[in-house]
């Protein structure tokens, strides 16, 4: 295998890397977890509570 076609192929492998952790991070910033109201890991009894001690 040639040298110019080895670095082609190492410079997509680091692209196509690059891509999936920057993707990764940015999904990440953009979902809010469990904090938010819409999480189904809590209870209805335990939201109704959140929302009296927020007022």
């Amino acid at each position: 295998m040639s040298s110019s076609l080895q670095t082609i192929l190492a410079l997509g492998v680091v692209l196509i890397a690059a891509t999936l952790l920057i993707r990764s991070y940015l999904k990440k910033r953009k979902t809010p977890g469990c904090g938010s109201e819409g999480c189904g890991a809590i209870s209805p009894e335990v939201k109704k509570l959140q929302a009296k001690l927020r007022r």
